[in-house]
């Protein structure tokens, strides 16, 4: 590849995640991943020792033909990358030609060409409500980190936060007379929650004997929730928090932060609640991506079966 075809594609790089930022309006973890994503294809188009395209990319208008594209998807297959995660930098990809296209620097977009690899959405694993009172439950309300976390984690349950938004949350996002809080989702889209009474009695406790003792007078944050520092909770300390708790109490299914946010989606489903409502307290985008909380365990269905089929 000739200098100055990679000096184009490497400025091209920097402005596609400003325009992910300031024209897109995604979230900072979606634009972090989609610039990986095209820094990526960028190392595979540039490292001529791993690949055959040398002899075909004579200028920049020649690196994004649905062939190389092709290519580069059959070396993504012969990894060991998920199809999700390769479904994901396709999408990144797709999105960085057409903003090529919008900038006039390529006359052709093939984004739309493209062919992704099939993807089998998963169940989400989930806790049955006895398992959540037993974690809910199993922390220790005389250490300030402990009643911390159990009022973080029962208000992800509460309200079905992502970790992300939990993380964010300052002081004035809950508004405990109207019972709600409120989250910036993604691509910074605004929305109101409800919260349960026992999530606001636990922040309630948290704020008033908790926090305090976690805040410092020299690092003054508005942030909900400390980290031993005083400084805001990230989503790695909250991810960390979890696992040490949950293999401590020997939960043996796959656990997460994710985890909780899926067991308040799908006792909402077994409890009636409409579709469109969990729609948008998880601030889902499209009705598709919260129907996979339709599924109910065997268990469940046996017991709904039992319960009202007059042939049980």
């Amino acid at each position: 590849m000739e200098q100055k075809t990679k000096e184009e594609l490497e400025n091209s790089l920097f402005q596609y995640k400003d325009y992910l930022f300031s024209e897109r309006r995604l979230s900072k973890n979606t634009i972090l991943s989609y610039y990986s994503d095209v820094r990526d294809f960028y190392n595979y188009l540039t490292d001529t020792n791993s690949n055959g395209l040398k002899e075909e990319i004579n200028n920049f208008e020649s690196l994004f033909t649905l062939k190389i594209v092709d290519e580069y998807i059959i070396f993504l297959g012969s990894t060991e990358i998920s199809a999700r995660s390769i479904s994901r930098k396709i999408s990144a990809i797709s999105l960085f030609i057409r903003f090529l296209k919008l900038e006039g620097k390529i006359s052709n977009n093939i984004s739309h060409l493209i062919e992704r690899p099939k993807v089998i959405k998963k169940i989400p694993s989930y806790l049955t409500i006895e398992e959540v009172e037993l974690f809910i439950n199993s922390f220790d309300e005389e250490k300030p980190e402990s009643l911390r976390d159990q009022a973080l984690f029962e208000l992800i349950y509460s309200s079905g936060l992502r970790v992300s938004e939990l993380s964010d949350l300052d002081i004035d996002s809950v508004y405990k007379n109207d019972g709600v809080i409120r989250v910036f989702g993604k691509g910074s889209k605004e929305r109101y929650i409800p919260i349960g009474n026992r999530a606001l009695n636990l922040l309630e406790k948290y704020l008033n004997d908790s926090r305090p003792l976690l805040y410092r007078k020299k690092k003054p944050t508005k942030a909900l929730f400390l980290n031993f520092r005083g400084e805001r909770l990230t989503r790695k300390g909250i991810w960390s928090n979890l696992k040490i708790k949950a293999k401590i109490l020997g939960i043996k299914k796959s656990f997460s932060v994710h985890t909780l946010r899926h067991s308040f989606a799908t006792h909402l489903i077994q409890n009636g609640a409409d579709l469109l409502a969990i729609k948008e307290m998880l601030g889902h985008k499209n009705i598709s991506t919260t129907e996979i909380y339709t599924h109910l365990d065997n268990s469940y269905l046996h017991e709904v079966y039992s319960k009202f089929h007059s042939h049980k």
